[in-house]
């Protein structure tokens, strides 16, 4: 996956725009890969994404391996490490993945700000521009509830193990920007295709929001 994110930002810094078709296949490649490692280790929880002063890298997700009631409290950077414990109970461990966001955010020049403006500005510059993957998007922020509206979706969001833990390619995009506008963990609650539009919201984890 780490190998791929390098060939989708080289890509993005050399071609003005890429064909919905070649994102769909480089992103479902790693989509793939991911899918496998889930599946293998049978996990069943749901990601949080990181921003990067949590990660000392880029936005990345953290999977936990064990399923809990209560999602886990990051207090201060984790280790770049595929397999990383996060907190101090036996099973506070998770695996610590960078995702179609992480590569995604690393295309922008600047990190938005925590409002609904700055938000859909980097995600219209990604979707409509960048990648060419939607016609852009409509973003309504709430306390700590992001909407998103994508108009005209031209990516399958698919249904593997990997993207019940992750999210689908946009959900994982706009995941990985709220987290690092807000910087503040991110949980993906909402993927839904309705009449020709594609809704994602998630919700940010924290005081003060």
């Amino acid at each position: 996956m780490l190998i791929l994110s390098f060939v989708l930002l080289a890509l993005a810094k050399t071609i003005p725009r890429l064909s919905p078709e070649i994102c769909s296949l480089l992103l479902e490649t790693g989509i793939d890969n991911i899918a496998t490692v889930i599946e293998e280790l049978g996990i069943k929880t749901k990601a949080v994404y990181l921003p990067s002063s949590l990660t000392n890298d880029r936005p990345r997700a953290l999977v936990p391996l064990h399923a809990k009631a209560a999602l886990p409290t990051i207090t201060k950077a984790l280790p770049q490490r595929l397999i990383v414990r996060y907190g101090t109970n036996p099973d506070d461990v998770g695996l610590l993945l960078s995702t179609i966001g992480s590569t995604a955010f690393a295309m922008l020049d600047s990190k938005p700000g925590p409002n609904s403006i700055e938000i859909e500005s980097v995600l219209n510059t990604l979707f409509a521009g960048k990648l060419g993957v939607a016609d852009g998007t409509n973003v309504i922020c709430n306390g700590g509830h992001v909407s998103v509206q994508i108009n005209n979706p031209r990516l399958e969001n698919g249904a593997s193990w990997s993207h019940y833990c992750l999210g689908g390619p946009y959900a994982s995009v706009i995941a990985s920007i709220a987290a690092e506008a807000w910087d503040k963990p991110v949980t993906i609650t909402r993927e839904e295709y309705l009449k020709g539009k594609f809704f994602v919201e998630v919700r940010v984890i924290g005081d003060n929001i």
